[in-house]
């Protein structure tokens, strides 16, 4: 006395009505997850766009030596990429934008090493820069207020150690305190989604 086999989709388009609510919310949910993620768009863009120079007002000149990318965001204290003026100042690696090899007429600097990109650039000054530094095995996020009229190196690379550092350009190099560099992070942190 063995039973017929029973159909296993016996109750296809039966759904109880809250099950069909669950799924609407369920889409929907998915469909803002998917939206907010449109943030991340201007993250890839900011690969793709260089660093704009200020197109007025009083500046200071920055000379970036990196083994990795170095975007910056000028006039901001925190990384937004929508922000006008923001982009890549230096990369290392070819198929992104970058202003690698620009020269200011900075004094000169020792030679730095083939593993390093360079290139010299104005920034506004009396306003704070933010910067998101991508190395091979290092990720930073900060700003500074360059004085005008003055020269700066910023060194982004993370050969020993993961950090970066900047020096005031004068007569000599003069390093910075660490407190010149402030922690930076995201404008809105749903751009690191």
């Amino acid at each position: 006395m063995s039973q017929a086999p029973r159909p296993l989709n016996l109750r296809i388009n039966n759904y109880p009505r809250n099950t069909l609510c669950v799924l609407r919310h369920t889409w929907s949910l998915t469909l803002l997850t998917l939206l907010a993620g449109c943030g991340a768009l201007s993250d890839v863009r900011s690969f793709s766009t260089p660093y704009s120079t200020p197109g007025g007002g009083e500046t200071a000149r920055l000379r970036v030596i990196s083994d990795g990318m170095v975007r910056a965001v000028p006039k901001s204290d925190c990384v937004d990429f929508r922000l006008p003026g923001a982009g890549v100042m230096v990369a290392f690696r070819d198929g992104y934008a970058n202003r690698n090899g620009e020269s200011l007429g900075m004094p000169a600097v020792d030679k730095h090493p083939a593993s390093t990109v360079m290139t010299e650039l104005l920034v506004p000054a009396g306003r704070p820069v933010a910067f998101h530094y991508i190395g091979a095995q290092c990720y930073n996020m900060f700003s500074f207020v360059p004085e005008a009229g003055k020269d700066y190196q910023l060194d982004a690379a993370g050969r020993y150690t993961c950090g970066v550092t900047l020096r005031k350009i004068s007569a000599g190099m003069k390093e910075l305190p660490p407190s010149s560099l402030k922690n930076s992070k995201l404008c809105r942190v749903t751009d690191n989604l």
